[in-house]
């Protein structure tokens, strides 16, 4: 559900044989649906821009994608005011769907203002916001009222497999993930080793044993919920 697979597109993968090499370890994990989310920085390119060089990039790779695998085209978005400057967001959502995946800065409050930005995300636009990588939100994972009121505006929140490996935090991720806050769980692999993918069915072990079948099976239906629009 988020990762940084496509080619020469930003931070991650840099050629076509290193995205299929992370292929081929998600699909030995029996992953085959996989959303490719490649970072849009709307403070530094135009959507025009970023719309182009994605398409280039899915073209180097897509003759070369295994017939078992199912793709789901999006984007991570960081939110900026740049971002509402477009009249239409829909290409940059998961594939068909009105689920879009946005980052914040890593210090942010989440105040009124970015409260304002889910708003406006909704209700201008008609989008489902997916909140990224939540562990990285310090004032997030420090303020659970904060997080409960994002889950009662209705924003889906994703969490890395990754962000499970020290105690503290991974027990206060498996504290939200039975409270029902957590509704994704994605790679966010950027190469063999950053956002490994090979951690993907570890992670996913962990949740069912940590906190049982039930909050795995959410995960699972939430992220079909979205792909089911690719």
């Amino acid at each position: 559900m988020h990762s940084h697979i496509l080619p020469e597109m930003d931070d991650g993968s840099k050629s076509v044989e290193l995205s299929l090499e992370i292929i081929d370890k998600l699909r030995a994990q029996n992953v085959n649906n996989i959303c490719f989310t490649p970072h849009y920085y709307t403070n530094e390119e135009s959507m025009q821009s970023f719309l182009s060089r994605r398409q280039e990039s899915m073209n180097k790779l897509l003759p070369k994608l295994p017939s078992d695998v199912n793709i789901c085209i999006g984007a991570e978005v960081y939110v900026t005011d740049y971002l509402f400057n477009n009249k239409d967001l829909s290409q940059i959502c998961y594939g068909n769907s009105d689920y879009i995946l946005c980052e914040f800065s890593f210090g942010s409050h989440f105040s009124e203002k970015t409260m304002e930005t889910f708003y406006r995300l909704k209700e201008n636009y008609g989008l489902k916001p997916v909140l990224t990588h939540i562990e990285r939100y310090e004032h997030l994972m420090a303020d659970e009222g904060l997080v409960e009121q994002l889950c009662d505006e209705d924003i889906v929140i994703q969490t890395n497999v990754g962000a499970f490996k020290g105690f503290s935090q991974k027990r206060r991720l498996l504290k939200y993930i039975k409270r029902g806050y957590i509704d994704i769980v994605g790679t966010d692999c950027h190469s063999l080793t950053r956002g490994n993918p090979d951690e993907y069915t570890q992670t996913i072990n962990l949740i069912r044993d940590k906190c049982g079948q039930e909050y795995v099976d959410h995960i699972v239906n939430t992220s079909a919920e979205i792909f089911s629009k690719y």
